[in-house]
This record gives C-alpha cells, sequence and structure tokens, in this order.
C-alpha cells in the first residue's frame, strides 16, 4: 500500500507544473542528458556576448525574495545589466554558480549581474545557496510561466546568461557555462555594458 501511495503522489508531482519536472524538461533538457553545457566547459563572454539588435519585449520581472521581498527589474531602467537565468534542478547550472559566485564577489557592483532561480521553490533555492556557500548568489526567484510569457525566442535552455540593455531589452544571450573566472571576463562584461550606456546629452 505504501509503494502505491508513493505512486499517486509521484503522479501529483509530475501533473502539478509549473515547479517541477516539467520546468525542467521544457528548459533545461538535463533528465534527457541534452544540457546547456558546450563541448568545452565553458563559453567566452566575447564574442559570445556581443550585443545585437534589442529583442523581445523589455524585461520587466517581479523578482521574489526571502521573506516576501521583490524586486522590479524596470527599475534598473537607465542602466544596462547582465540577467542570470538559473535553476536548483539544473546541474550545468550547479556546476557554475560556484564561478559566478566569484565573480560578483570580485566585480561588485562595476559590473551589475542579477541571478534569477527560474521555477525554483524558494525554500529550495535557500538551502542550495546555503550548502554550495554561495554567499554572494543572491536568491532571487521568477516562475516559470512568467519567464515563458517574456522569452518567446524559442524553448531555452539553462543556464542562460542575458545582456539587458539601458530600455530593457534583450540585446544577447548565451545558453550553457560562461567563463566567469577567465581573466579577461571583467573587461569584456564592463565593455559590453558601457557601449550599451545612453549617450549623455550634450
Amino acid at each position: 500500500r505504501k509503494q502505491m501511495i508513493r505512486k499517486q503522489i509521484d503522479r501529483r508531482t509530475l501533473l502539478g507544473g509549473a515547479a517541477s519536472l516539467a520546468a525542467a524538461a521544457s528548459l533545461c533538457n538535463c533528465g534527457l542528458g541534452n544540457s546547456a553545457r558546450a563541448a568545452d566547459g565553458v563559453q567566452p563572454m566575447l564574442p559570445s556576448l556581443k550585443p545585437g539588435a534589442p529583442r523581445l519585449e523589455p524585461v520587466n520581472f517581479q523578482l521574489v525574495g526571502p521573506g516576501g521581498t521583490a524586486l522590479s527589474l524596470s527599475t534598473m531602467r537607465g542602466r544596462p545589466f547582465v540577467l542570470h537565468l538559473w535553476a536548483t534542478w539544473c546541474p550545468p547550472c550547479r556546476l557554475e554558480l560556484p564561478a559566478l559566485n566569484t565573480f560578483i564577489e570580485k566585480t561588485g557592483s562595476t559590473v551589475p549581474v542579477i541571478p534569477v532561480a527560474v521555477a525554483s521553490p524558494m525554500p529550495k533555492v535557500m538551502v542550495f545557496l546555503a550548502q554550495g556557500n554561495l554567499p554572494h548568489i543572491a536568491p532571487w526567484t521568477l516562475g516559470q510561466h512568467e519567464f515563458s510569457q517574456w522569452f518567446t525566442a524559442g524553448e531555452p535552455s539553462l543556464p542562460m546568461t542575458c545582456v539587458i540593455d539601458a530600455q530593457g531589452r534583450l540585446r544577447a544571450s548565451v545558453e550553457g557555462e560562461m567563463a566567469w573566472t577567465a581573466p579577461e571576463s571583467q573587461a569584456s562584461l564592463e565593455k559590453i555594458l558601457s557601449d550599451l550606456q545612453p549617450a549623455k546629452p550634450a
């Protein structure tokens, strides 16, 4: 009987949708052996994140943090930034986050990076970050539905790193692990974001 109850629970979990295995299958395909990891492990900032023409609608996510705190990405208007999307259930994300944590610790606000856990319940995010000793990865979360409504350019894979311009528009995106700890990474991202700064009035 215990086995039958367990099967029923598993079936309800599978059918639950937003924060379950369905999210993992649609965003990462991790369970299918088709992760977003590059053949050589990581990808360089340039030319991978070289900005192109604006795509998609301006990003207006309302991120949720611990204790019901919130951050609207519309408050970033006027300043280009990097949006990094990950998930607790995505193996390539787990491999990449320590390097991103080191990068954020080193650069601080010089290179604004906003990490966001997609389709990942807050309790799991908090436990994961604590166990991984990742104090510089801010515990912001976003539902799969909200992300999918914005990212309409196909089925994405996680991890994903996006360059957002001063108007909130997507200018570049890369799926897979980035070379956060490479010697040139900080300078590369500083240049990418600097080139997207609005021209000051004469």
